[in-house]
């Protein structure tokens, strides 16, 4: 037989039993539906780690802290009770010394592969005044040349802007401004608390407005104000760091540098590393919601197993009569295993409908109500090589499934069946 006949005469044998074959192809759709959503939320949450981190993946910047910071654990975890021990057991006295100070720093700066070590003031702001009189929230962070915003409108910041901030576009009503682009040249009022209490205001012009991210704090301060105001506020002027910034000198490697760093009794994690652990977790979580889903596209398989098992024997004198007519073996199998295989890839595609459907729909009711203002999220992304490859694979486990009952189809024996009732 021609493998166009094949085909068709096997979609032509499923349809001799609808109920069974429309129950059959149920089962399928469910687990495929189950499973392409499955794999669909892990796809959309990666491509959104994607968009906000990806493009920081080669930056080159390390998060660089003390190696014993991470061994300070204090009462937080789910460990059994420990006997103290006053020369090794945590306490607040020990923390601080987890702090960098200048000897570490200049440590650091000796570190084979060390080019350049930004120190990140976080001054603290109670509130940013805008021009109607509403006081809001002013998360901040210090501008790092290594890792600049993604700019819409106006210039990055420089060494020698002082008084100027970046300033995310979702914060223009701050500065009293309409839109992205009005926004450049406004001042935006700051007021942050002093060690001794007072209150100053510092004003702020916007040189530069970016696209909102989960790297970026809204407001980006120029390091010379950043470093003024945080020395206001600390204890004797002198701000105190856990962690740094550092760029790595490219003629050493990122395994290099690291070991160096370690070697030191350092720890430095890049951008990189952050994106790749998120992706991981991602990863993890996808397997197992796609193990869940094999539960069902199991039992849909013991459904095929029954179906082709039951039209064996409904079309025993059918197949002797073919064997008959000269039908080999082999002829008889693949019409079965294609039969198998064309249960799963209409069952799929049935899934597979279903899920872009509910993917509308979620990503619909998502967007408008809990992931309401997270900007380039999209819950659910079953992509069509996506589609097509859960289509394949299901289509895959069914041909596989149908391989026995085929093998008992291909061995009734010609003469015996002609005679069966």
């Amino acid at each position: 037989m021609k493998v166009v006949d094949i085909f068709s005469t096997s979609n032509q044998n499923l349809r001799r039993s609808k109920l069974r074959t429309f129950l059959t192809l149920l089962a399928i759709a469910i687990g495929t539906f189950t499973l392409a959503l499955s794999l669909g939320l892990g796809q959309g949450l990666k491509n959104y780690i994607s968009l906000q981190l990806g493009k920081y993946k080669d930056v080159n910047l390390y998060q660089v802290e003390k190696t014993t910071l991470s061994d300070f654990s204090g009462g937080i975890g789910n460990k059994d009770p420990q006997i103290y021990n006053p020369n090794s057991s945590p306490s607040a006295a020990s923390y601080l010394t987890n702090f960098l100070t200048n000897e570490d720093l200049t440590n650091l700066r000796s570190v084979n592969g060390t080019n350049n070590i930004e120190l990140p003031y976080q001054p603290s702001i109670l509130y940013a005044l805008a021009p109607n009189g509403t006081k809001y929230l002013a998360n901040n962070s210090t501008f790092i040349p290594e890792n600049p915003p993604s700019l819409i409108y106006g210039a990055q910041l420089t060494e020698a802007d002082q008084g100027q901030i970046l300033l995310s576009q979702k914060y223009a009503p701050l500065v009293g401004a309409s839109d992205s682009k009005s926004s450049i040249g406004k001042t935006l009022d700051i007021f942050y608390k002093q060690y001794n209490g007072k209150i100053s205001e510092l004003k702020l012009t916007v040189k530069g407005v970016y696209q909102p991210s989960l790297i970026q704090a809204p407001i980006v301060i120029d390091k010379y104000d950043a470093k003024n105001i945080a020395e206001s506020q600390a204890i004797n002027s002198t701000p105190q760091f856990n962690f740094v910034f550092v760029s790595r000198n490219l003629n050493v490697t990122d395994s290099a540098y690291k070991s160096n760093l370690k070697n030191a009794k350092f720890t430095g994690r890049s951008f990189a590393d952050v994106n790749n652990t998120l992706n991981s977790i991602i990863t993890g979580v996808q397997i197992s919601l796609a193990a869940f889903s094999g539960v069902a596209i199991l039992a849909s398989i013991v459904g095929v197993i029954n179906t082709l098992f039951m039209a064996v024997l409904e079309r025993t004198r059918e197949i002797g009569l073919f064997r008959a007519l000269g039908a080999k073996k082999g002829t008889i199998f693949t019409l079965f295993s294609v039969e198998a295989a064309l249960l799963g890839f209409w069952g799929g595609l049935s899934g597979i409908i279903l899920s872009l459907g509910a993917e509308q729909a979620i990503n619909l009711i998502a967007s408008r109500t809990f992931l309401k203002g997270v900007e380039g999220i999209k819950l659910l992304n079953i992509s069509p090589s996506l589609a097509i490859f859960i289509i394949l694979v299901i289509a895959a486990i069914t041909f596989v499934a149908g391989i026995i009952p085929a093998i008992k189809a291909s061995r009734v024996d010609p003469i015996e069946s002609l005679r069966y009732e």
